[in-house]
């Protein structure tokens, strides 16, 4: 997965972790008609957010942290999502990684 997406290799624990919160939410055979995380919360879980590990999409920069002539968005690589709409995206500019808003999808 990694090196399918050109994600440098320590983003591992970002790709595992990614892969768990999708497994628990896809249907399996151990749990009839139902995912594994509905099965624990009773909740079915909403899946709507889901988008695919390493794609490239643009962060929005707020008005307060750039200048007049700055750029009103970034390039970076989706390297997970939370249930609480925030995602984790690699800036290839600075190599950090930021938690965000869900980037938008090239």
């Amino acid at each position: 997965m990694l090196s399918e997406k050109q994600v440098p290799k320590n983003f591992w624990s970002e790709a595992v972790n990614w892969i768990a919160h999708v497994l628990n939410r896809s249907p399996t055979l151990a749990v009839k008609d139902m995912t594994p995380e509905e099965a624990w919360s009773g909740v079915k879980p909403n899946v709507d957010y889901f988008q695919v590990f390493g794609c490239i999409g643009h962060v929005h920069v707020s008005d307060s942290k750039r200048k007049k002539l700055d750029d009103k968005s970034f390039q970076c690589v989706l390297l997970g999502m939370s249930e609480e709409s925030k995602a984790y995206c690699n800036d290839p500019r600075k190599s950090a990684s930021h938690i965000c808003a869900i980037p938008q999808k090239d």
